[in-house]
This record gives C-alpha cells, structure tokens and sequence, in this order.
C-alpha cells in the first residue's frame, strides 16, 4: 500500500494563497513526506475532495488532506506550519486556542484576502519543484 500524499489545497485565483504556496516552499523543512499542492479549481481537487463532501461554492478556506483527514481553516493552517522550519514551527502552539476563535480570525482575514494583495500574484513553480503541484 502506498502512503497518501499529504495535500494543501487553496484558491488559484488567489494572490494571497499563491504567496502562502510560495513561503511555504522557501521555508519548509527537508522531509521524505513533503507537501503537495492543488488548485481547488483543478479536477483533481473536485475527485480528492467531492467524496469527502467539500463545498466547492466556497473557496474561501484552504483544505489540507493528511491522515485520510480533510482540516480546514485554521486548523490546516496551523498543521502546515509543522512542515516549516523554525521559527514558523512554532505556530502549532497555538492549538491551545479554541477553534472557534482560530477560525474567526481566519474567516476575518480570508473574506478580504483578496483585498489584502490587490496585485495578481500567480506562483510559477521551478521545474524540480512542479512535480509536486497536482494537475
């Protein structure tokens, strides 16, 4: 049995989520299990997720898939700052906050994120680095 892929889906059409991809590669740890990354508007992201009943109407949450388990908002937020290297790392420690708190401020930032970097950003991935976005 192979091991499933650990995937972090977001907003192409996101400036903010493509800068958040590109951080994300320029500080995460060396691992054997690196990230993946797909385009909730791919096809590949609606066969991922449509069987685990994800609203496509609302791309307003990232989605992480590890474990055979979809996290959203916060909570695949701060599960991938564990792929980062330190000082990122340490922003797991705030699970200790609630959820509901996380996810308001999550909600507050992702409904202006495309306010927030108004200039169109799409993150080009290096040809080492494209096998690991998802078609």
């Amino acid at each position: 049995m192979t091991k499933e892929k650990v995937i972090l889906f977001y907003d192409g059409d996101c400036s903010l989520c493509n800068h958040v991809i590109r951080f994300v590669l320029s500080h995460e740890k060396e691992t054997e299990d690196p990230l993946f990354f797909c385009s909730l508007q791919s096809d590949t992201a609606r066969q991922i997720l449509s069987p685990r009943q994800y609203d496509f109407k609302n791309t307003n949450s990232i989605a992480l898939l590890q474990h055979h388990t979809v996290f959203y908002q916060s909570t695949a937020a701060l599960k991938i700052s564990t792929y980062l290297k330190f000082p990122y790392s340490c922003l797991i420690f705030l699970k200790i906050i609630p959820p509901f708190l996380r996810d308001i401020c999550y909600r507050f930032i992702a409904s202006r994120r495309k306010k927030i970097i108004k200039k169109d950003f799409c993150f080009s991935p290096t040809p080492l680095l494209q096998k690991r976005f998802l078609p």
